[in-house]
């Protein structure tokens, strides 16, 4: 990455020409931390397809058609490695995201159901409980820190509570969660990547081994499901039953947390919206939806398994492709005034959660999350603002999120 050392430049001040900031793009350039946004949007008026030089070189699909397509197109476009760079804290394909063809349509098939919306909804009134648990104790301060105290904790909440592995057990995979967090920047191989993470790994390992003891029939949560599915005929072994789990981590607490986080920031500079919410709760589902449109959330990777053309420019076997799903929302041939909150929207046919084979599983939960955040939030809390004198701060990787919201009721 281009720091002031090599330009003679801020390094939170974007290089001045277009072409420029194509060739240095990616999601962690500090120039592109405050708003991304923006500067995507010319590099889509520019091009279809662009390709950067950063971190070793990736072409970047800006349009939401070529998006989708290559989404559904995985025999082209592999799962195998889902950031640029690769920074896997697996030692095997993590499942069933990284995984192509045959192999990861049967897992697939046989985790789709402990992901549903019954699974959801059977587990919708402990959610619910966990969350009004997290809001009420912050009435008496009237304020919060909103992404230490609520975003970040909702959605680990939520996996603890759906993966039966019990909500005492909160503090402690998020401090190991904050560590790994911490300790992977350091790590200068795969090797010491996983290394990292191996204290997280011994607490699935632990929490499955409780699981397996007890009786899971008749249980509806995720582990015990687990335990009783087939792959291919088989029991999964237990590093693929740990493998799931931290796979299932990863993806909800930071998309979710992000997602969270977007939304209350949102919420939080429109009163009216909050008004909104609390007078025509129908209305919450739609709000969610328009939001996770508007203000872009996600992006992984793809790489290419086969040579293919498109739009005159051709990506060779091997290259790395940036899916940023959560930007196509901003694209103006799909939505009319793409830059406006509209809660009147026809359609709002987001990527937020993927399409095609490797659509989010979890999407079902997170859109729970969120929901329920939403209504427990207005029932309890009046009008509420960013505290004065303070500024949300916001980041921009993999996924897009604030690290910070000061907010004040009333």
């Amino acid at each position: 990455m281009t720091d002031a050392v090599d330009t003679g430049r801020c390094p939170f001040t974007a290089p001045e020409t277009l072409e420029e900031r194509i060739r240095q793009f990616s999601v962690y350039q500090p120039w592109l931390q405050e708003d991304p946004v923006t500067h995507f949007k010319e590099i889509r008026d520019h091009a279809p397809i662009v390709r950067s030089e950063e971190l070793g070189g990736f072409w970047v699909l800006t349009r939401y058609a070529d998006i989708e397509w290559a989404a559904r197109n995985p025999e082209i476009f592999s799962n195998t490695m889902l950031s640029i760079p690769p920074h896997d804290v697996f030692p095997d394909k993590a499942i069933p995201i990284q995984l192509d063809g045959e192999t990861h349509r049967k897992w697939r098939r046989a985790m789709s159901e402990l992901f549903n919306p019954a699974m959801v909804n059977h587990f919708a009134p402990q959610i619910r409980q966990a969350t009004i648990d997290t809001i009420e104790p912050l009435l008496a301060k009237g304020q919060c820190e909103f992404i230490s105290e609520v975003a970040v904790r909702l959605p680990a909440e939520a996996f603890l509570i759906t993966f039966g592995m019990g909500r005492e057990n909160l503090d402690q995979i998020l401090d190991y969660k904050e560590w790994l967090r911490q300790e992977m920047p350091k790590a200068n191989n795969q090797e010491e990547v996983v290394a990292a993470a191996q204290p997280l790994w011994q607490f699935f390992r632990d929490a499955i081994d409780r699981r397996r003891a007890e009786s899971t029939e008749g249980a509806r949560d995720v582990l015990s499901g687990l335990l009783r599915v087939r792959f291919d005929g088989r029991e999964p072994t237990q590093d693929e039953l740990v493998n799931i789990a931290f796979m299932n981590m990863l993806a909800a607490f930071d998309t979710t947390t992000a997602a969270v986080a977007v939304i209350f920031n949102y919420l939080a500079a429109n009163p009216e919206v909050q008004d909104l919410v609390r007078e025509q709760p129908e209305m919450i589902p739609t709000v969610i939806e328009e939001l996770l449109r508007w203000d872009p959330v996600s992006a992984t990777a793809r790489q290419v398994a086969q040579d293919v053309e498109r739009h005159g420019v051709t990506m060779k076997k091997g290259d790395m492709v940036l899916m940023p799903w959560a930007m196509a929302g901003r694209d103006p041939e799909v939505f009319d005034n793409p830059d406006e909150v509209d809660f009147d929207r026809p359609s709002i046919r987001h990527l937020v959660f993927a399409v095609g084979p490797h659509r989010c599983l979890g999407m079902h939960l997170a859109r729970r999350v969120i929901r329920t955040a939403i209504e427990e939030w207005h029932n309890r809390v009046p009008r509420y603002h960013v505290t004065q004198g303070s500024k949300p701060v916001r980041y921009y990787t993999t996924v897009r999120g604030l690290s910070r919201l000061e907010l004040s009721f009333g």
